[in-house]
């Protein structure tokens, strides 16, 4: 009896024993889940006021922030002094000072973005960033101001003082170039700037790349117009007492009797003749023709025939010879065409001539305020009275022969000009013929144009000499 006693109290003090472990296991999950749905709730709310953990714009760790305090860092990142360098000079510049501009609106919601997945979305993804940052590229807005300032650094990196040597034996020129050019590599400073924004303890070197020098190209083309204008003899016809004379200077006579200077900028070239070498040398040459000249005049004239052609040559025409005249006579001798007017600018005469002969010599007056164009041209249009609007005259048996683009003008052939002032007529001064006095025409006497006039037609060749 006793022993069915004892067992049975044995029996209820165990199954009192899992009562109680059953009751302490469910309160135990009670709890877990408890706990569960507050971690839950939490995470809910958290996830959508605050931004999740890691999360990068540019340099600035803007995680676990609320769009509040996100905005106060992002002005305060935007409106702090940026310290750049540039070619080892500091500067002290805010975004807005470099015409960059942000837009806290698009900050946000991009920061945000995961914020506003659903939410059982969201927990794997907030759990990534614990681990593994986001980055988010600021979107800040380049304005024109940005591309000014670039240009700026650039005209300063692109400034220099290059100087071009030409070697005068050998008609080379050579570039030195004490100072290295640069610009700004654009892309990669506006990349810097994006991942450089939220940094506020190290300065931001602007990233420079070497330019190539164009100076330095237009020299390789100079050298090679050089060579090309001394590469070759030039035959001088030397028009004397109406007889032809022939000096051949080979390129070595070229290189010496002349020297050439480059303009940096255009590659534009000059040849100036050595009058102290060629005098004498040019002298010798005519004087086995027993024929008498001006020295001077005959230097002159043979070294503005030269000068002319290596131009000719440097531009790249043809010019294997150059005809001129020493004397008081034309250049040329009826050949250039059946009917042509000739001019010479250093005589200041002009020749008519019809089927190979001379109709009439005229005297003139040329470009004083700007020059008379040299070279060969043809009449392209004729009034009996033209008027100026550079000069405010009359122009009388007008043949136009020439557009300037620069003066936006006609070089021209005419009558001495007149204006009225008050009523009155004002003739320009006859002794003006003779000598330069003109805006770039060709003035002729009162009388001689309209002979002049009636000799030429439209697309009559006008030819004129230095």
């Amino acid at each position: 009896m006793k022993r069915h006693v004892l067992h049975a109290v044995n029996h209820a003090r165990k199954i009192t024993h899992h009562l109680r472990q059953k009751r302490i296991l469910t309160r135990k999950k009670i709890l877990t889940l408890f706990t569960v749905i507050n971690m839950l709730f939490v995470l809910m709310i958290g996830t959508n006021i605050l931004s999740f953990p890691n999360t990068m714009v540019g340099s600035a760790n803007l995680g676990l922030m609320t769009k509040e305090k996100i905005r106060s860092h992002l002005s305060a990142y935007y409106a702090t002094s940026l310290p750049l360098i540039i070619n080892a000079q500091s500067y002290d510049l805010t975004y807005e000072h470099l015409g960059i501009y942000m837009d806290p609106d698009a900050v946000e919601q991009e920061i945000f973005a995961p914020n506003r997945k659903p939410f059982f979305q969201k927990i794997p993804a907030m759990i990534r960033q614990l681990f593994t940052p986001r980055r988010i590229q600021i979107p800040l807005s380049f304005s024109q101001e940005f591309y000014e300032y670039v240009d700026k650094i650039n005209d300063a990196g692109l400034t220099g003082t290059d100087i071009v040597y030409i070697d005068q034996n050998n008609k080379q020129a050579t570039v030195y170039a004490p100072q290295q050019r640069y610009t700004v590599d654009l892309l990669q400073f506006q990349t810097e700037l994006l991942h450089h924004f939220g940094r506020t303890d190290t300065p931001l070197t602007v990233p420079l790349v070497e330019a190539p020098n164009e100076l330095i190209e237009k020299v390789a083309n100079t050298n090679a117009n050089l060579a090309r204008t001394y590469n070759s003899p030039l035959t001088v016809i030397v028009g004397m007492n109406g007889t032809n004379q022939f000096i051949t200077l080979s390129p070595e006579d070229l290189r010496k009797y002349t020297t050439a200077s480059i303009t940096a900028e255009t590659g534009d070239a000059k040849f100036t003749l050595n009058t102290e070498l060629f005098l004498p040398d040019l002298t010798t040459a005519l004087s086995v023709y027993a024929a008498t000249f001006n020295p001077v005049t005959a230097v002159e004239r043979v070294g503005n025939g030269i000068k002319n052609a290596l131009v000719t040559r440097y531009e790249g025409g043809p010019a294997e010879s150059v005809k001129v005249g020493v004397d008081s006579g034309p250049n040329t001798e009826g050949e250039l065409a059946d009917k042509y007017i000739e001019i010479d600018i250093s005589q200041q005469k002009l020749f008519t001539f019809r089927n190979k002969t001379l109709v009439k010599t005229y005297r003139v007056s040329t470009g004083k305020d700007y020059p008379t164009p040299v070279g060969t041209f043809k009449i392209l249009n004729k009034t009996g009275l033209g008027f100026s609007n550079i000069y405010n005259v009359w122009m009388p048996y007008w043949m136009g022969f020439e557009y300037s683009k620069e003066l936006h003008a006609y070089f021209g052939i005419h009558e001495l000009p007149y204006f009225y002032t008050g009523g009155n007529k004002i003739q320009r001064p006859r002794e003006f013929i003779g000598v330069p006095n003109t805006g770039g025409c060709v003035a002729l006497d009162i009388g001689d144009s309209k002979e002049v006039y009636q000799f030429a037609d439209i697309g009559t060749p006008v030819v004129i000499y230095q």
